[in-house]
């Protein structure tokens, strides 16, 4: 079974790669998707137990705890706030919504951005990072850019997969330029939960043509609950609550989420936990011959495979599995080639288990 094509472009597919390959999914150690280690607050399972009747009755369509529970929690008033099942659900429905023309992507970039606007019938391109500039933006280039004119601007900040956190003040620039070009800003902050202060959600009052998507799935280690939401001016929130499908949050999951926020021990412990973590991992990682791990202000870190060794990424994934371990192959975003791969930050066990299997690659 170890031929067996693996096509779909996401980390995260632990149950297809076991049926796949015929691997107990138990003995998998998910590096593509970056969750949690820490798992998630230890107070949700008592939250849900306590509300289990909840699910007799319709999920509340506007989420009105959970809301109030964000814009506590962002320091923002909750008719700035829209919540969504996961962050992906805005990806889709706003291109629906707004029915974009035309579509610029800072790449490398997560997929969906692109698909969801493919459906709504955009024309997409794209404005490369590379490793030459270590996958920075060049504001000064995608300012020039902007000046062709696009509806919808996306930029993924801390990136993913790169891990490259864009200072709040590059970030400014380009949205001063992208308001003058007339182009609505979508900034995907799935990930800056760990570095929180370089959120852009307090530009929202300054900036009404710009929309900050977050997610509770990574942080908060909530995959399976399916919780987004998005940050922006009135007029935007207005529009994507009308225009989304109702009850597309269940009861759990809103009981879930708000229970989450406000649990502050887990928030110091995971913002601890994963600085220490990353740099061992990034550290070690880099003892092993032909990678190169790079800087991350995420959960996870972006690797790079010397041409020299004639492996690709999609073959360092295939060499672990059997292994039992899965990492995220980097060749399905867009303009990076077949030399790159993304790991999560997991336990401190399951770390060292990785950095011996890569070893194993690339020493024998």
């Amino acid at each position: 079974m170890d031929n067996v094509s693996i096509t779909r472009d996401h980390g995260g597919n632990v149950g297809e790669i076991a049926r796949l390959r015929g691997i107990d999914e138990s003995t998998i150690i998910d590096f593509s998707a970056s969750i949690n280690p820490l798992g998630y607050p230890q107070g949700l399972r008592a939250a849900i137990n306590g509300r289990l009747d909840s699910i007799l009755h319709y999920p509340d369509i506007d989420a009105h705890d959970l809301t109030e529970a964000l814009a506590g929690y962002h320091t923002a008033v909750p008719e700035h706030i829209a919540v969504g099942s996961g962050s992906t659900e805005f990806f889709y429905l706003i291109p629906q919504i707004m029915k974009p023309r035309t579509a610029l992507i800072v790449s490398p970039a997560f997929s969906e951005y692109e698909k969801g606007l493919r459906m709504a019938g955009t024309d997409v391109s794209y404005f490369p990072t590379n490793k030459e500039q270590n996958f920075e933006i060049d504001a000064p280039a995608l300012c020039e850019m902007l000046r062709n004119r696009y509806d919808l601007l996306y930029i993924c900040n801390p990136a993913n997969p790169t891990g490259v956190l864009t200072p709040k003040e590059t970030l400014h620039r380009i949205l001063m330029c992208a308001r003058d070009a007339g182009t609505l800003t979508l900034v995907d902050e799935a990930f800056v939960d760990f570095v929180e202060e370089a959120s852009l959600k307090s530009e929202i009052p300054a900036f009404h043509d710009l929309i900050v998507v977050r997610s509770m799935t990574k942080f908060f280690g909530l995959p399976g609950m399916r919780i987004g939401y998005i940050i922006s001016s009135s007029r935007w929130v207005t529009a994507i609550r009308h225009g989304k499908t109702p009850w597309s949050v269940s009861s759990l999951a809103q009981i879930a989420a708000t229970a989450a926020l406000g649990d502050t021990a887990f928030i110091g412990a995971t913002r601890s936990y994963i600085a220490q973590e990353k740099l061992f991992l990034k550290d070690t990682l880099n003892t092993v011959p032909s990678i190169i791990a790079y800087d991350s202000a995420a959960n996870y870190l972006f690797i790079a495979v010397d041409d020299k060794t004639g492996l690709t990424s999609t073959q360092v994934r295939d060499r672990l599995i059997p292994e039992g371990i899965l990492i995220r192959d980097c060749s399905t975003f867009q303009g990076l080639g077949d030399r790159y791969f993304r790991v999560a930050v997991k336990r401190h066990d399951q770390n060292v288990i990785l950095v011996d299997a890569l070893r194993r690659i690339f020493e024998g």
